[in-house]
């Protein structure tokens, strides 16, 4: 059995090779013959070696790390997003390192040191809360870095991607409003948050567009923070039930999981959907097909986020990529 290496310098020794031909062939880098390349990485296996990524990259001033910076996994169309990023990560020949924060700015910052400390090639930022002239990020653009941000919370950033939300539930208006709809119970969305506001920006942008009485029109639910969007979807639209008037005969949902809440109370008690209550949901998620009926819904267009994502990241220009998400129209909706 053969006794394991801790550097470059005693696998070249054992090896007779030069400590800079070791180096090269574990880093993949040109200038060694295949055959020389295959031997070094065979002997490194068995000695249980691998090279220093830090050790590179302080040498260096850059490693073949690519970080990304993203809040809590929860949200599912996240965990989507980074499955995607890590494979196009790999295909463009680096190494992702993710960095999982509480969704707070003091988290963020924290993240993005520890990002900076392992001298990283690149940064993701998912949901940034942060300014873009903040040491944490500046510190990146200063060495020549890129950073590229997916929906920050705060303008400025020269490497953007943006939902189009506003375009997204100008869609959903639009779409119900063609089928007959004129009352709107929307369900979690709010003017609190910087995604919300621009969701609600679109609606009501949309309802005066559509000659609507916005005001009368459009009635907005609000959630129990406490409770998960399955559990405050189901309780937002006991509220529309037992509210007093007529019932609104279409249903804008903040997402796919509250409106699911919601459909279940709506097949238990009744309006029927869509035959009296025409249901939209946000996100497209795998299940909306299998829902009974399946479920109207919006669908972000995740891969073509990440995707653009990446294109920011390897262009040598700065640049904004906006990406409209796209109306999947199912069962759940309904002329009126």
């Amino acid at each position: 059995m053969k006794t394991s290496v801790h550097s470059t310098s005693e696998l070249a020794e054992r090896l007779g090779l030069s400590r800079w031909t070791v180096s090269r062939a574990l880093n993949g880098q040109p200038g060694v013959n295949a055959e020389t390349a295959e031997r070094v990485r065979e002997a490194a296996r068995e000695a249980g070696f691998a090279p220093s990524i830090l050790g590179r990259g302080l040498r260096s001033g850059k490693t073949d790390l690519i970080g990304v910076v993203a809040p809590d996994l929860e949200d599912f169309q996240l965990t989507r997003k980074i499955s995607v990023l890590r494979d196009r990560i790999e295909e463009a020949g680096w190494h992702g390192i993710f960095q999982i924060t509480d969704s707070s700015a003091e988290s963020e910052r924290d993240a993005l040191e520890r990002l900076s400390a392992i001298r990283c090639a690149g940064v993701i930022n998912f949901g940034s809360r942060l300014e873009y002239n903040e040491t944490a990020l500046s510190r990146f653009v200063s060495a020549g870095i890129p950073v590229v941000m997916i929906d920050p919370e705060q303008p400025g950033s020269d490497r953007v991607v943006l939902t189009d939300r506003a375009a997204a539930l100008r869609e959903a208006l639009k779409h119900l409003h063609s089928l007959g709809h004129r009352e709107f119970a929307v369900l979690g969305i709010n003017a609190q948050t910087t995604y919300g506001k621009q969701r609600v920006e679109g609606l009501l942008k949309t309802g005066r567009q559509l000659k609507l009485d916005v005001k009368k029109a459009l009635r907005f639910f609000s959630r129990d923070e406490k409770l998960d969007d399955f559990e405050a979807g189901a309780a937002m639209i006991r509220a529309v039930l037992s509210a007093p008037g007529k019932t609104p005969s279409a249903v804008i949902a903040h997402n796919d999981r509250t409106a699911l809440g919601a459909l279940s109370v709506l097949q238990e008690h009744g309006p029927l959907v869509p035959d009296e209550i025409s249901l939209v949901g946000y996100d497209n998620t795998d299940f909306c097909p299998y829902t009974t009926p399946a479920l109207t819904t919006l669908d972000p267009k995740s891969s073509d986020l990440v995707h653009a994502a990446m294109d920011l990241l390897l262009s040598p220009e700065p640049g904004r990529r906006v990406i409209v998400p796209q109306m999947v129209i199912r069962q759940s909706t309904a002329a009126h």
